[in-house]
């Protein structure tokens, strides 16, 4: 089991939960957006045995606090929540990996402080305006949507559908609108429903229009560190074509591991494949040593 047992402070004051557990060179984990440590439980056994690995929860989510100011779920700040865990946990380095919302937090702690990024692994997520390559023409509607619903009504809202995603019915029907892969099992994806309902609404709303407002565009040809991306090319959160391809295309000398079969919950369905190109890329560039 992942646990986070320990906790930081972040600048605006929230209490942000973190764990660390392992041996070996340092690996930190940012969850993506509505999402917490259970995303990683496939890949996280295998990781304990060759790392030092740290997860953590986004403020409003987990363990977490919810935000206490609206700057709190910017994307820069999110980053320096990730440096006081680093600093907290006595971590000089670390190889970053990230999921979704979570490529576009390691971008920005690269950007911050690249001094303490031995290796980059964006995982099925943008490096830009989530919401401008997210579910089609519907990203666009449901960035508008979120931004312009009042808070209360968005909070009850979330609720709602928190709920209502417990349902028999949601992961087939999830998986007929392609929001969840075929192989994602009701049991991992169950660890999703019930997180989801615990979530803070305000600050997960908050945190996805700041993740709409962000871009790590121009940063992407400064990396100087090697870098994994893994994209899916049937994810329709983070097509392959729209994002992974243009971001291996942006940073130099970066890999790109593209999975044919790839959904968003590739996490859960291909941990194998993502474990596998992971081990060799750490191999290949020596990171274990290196860290």
């Amino acid at each position: 089991m992942i646990i986070n047992d320990r906790s930081v402070v972040a600048a605006d004051g929230t209490h942000v939960a973190y764990g660390i557990r392992g041996s070996g060179p340092p690996l930190a984990l940012t969850n993506g957006l509505s999402t917490s440590v259970f995303f990683w439980k496939h890949l996280y056994p295998e990781w304990i045995r060759r790392f030092t690995v740290i997860t953590w929860d986004f403020k409003g989510h987990g363990a977490s606090e919810p935000a206490r100011t609206p700057g709190g779920v910017t994307m820069p700040a999110l980053a320096d929540d990730l440096r006081r865990i680093l600093d907290d946990a006595g971590v000089d380095r670390a190889i970053m990996v990230g999921f979704s919302m979570g490529c576009q937090v390691i971008l920005e702690a690269y950007r911050a402080y690249p001094e303490r990024v031995s290796a980059l692994v964006p995982i099925l997520g943008p490096f830009e305006r989530v919401f401008d390559t997210a579910l089609g023409p519907l990203g666009r509607v449901l960035k508008h949507l979120v931004r312009r619903t009042p808070t209360p009504i968005f909070s009850a809202s979330a609720r709602t559908f928190g709920q209502v995603a417990r349902l028999p019915l949601t992961v087939p029907l999830g998986r007929s609108l392609r929001l969840i892969g075929p192989e994602a099992s009701e049991a991992d994806m169950r660890l999703f429903t019930e997180h989801l309902r615990r979530g803070d609404p305000p600050t997960l709303a908050a945190m996805a229009l700041a993740a709409q407002a962000h871009s790590a565009a121009d940063l992407l040809p400064q990396i100087e560190v090697p870098t994994l991306i893994v994209a899916g090319d049937a994810d329709v959160f983070a097509p392959t074509r729209l994002v992974g391809e243009p971001m291996h295309r942006r940073i130099p000398g970066s890999e790109l591991l593209r999975l044919p079969r790839g959904t968003h919950t590739s996490l859960f369905e291909h941990p194998r494949e993502i474990g596998e190109a992971f081990a060799a890329f750490v191999d290949r560039h020596g990171l274990l040593e290196a860290v």
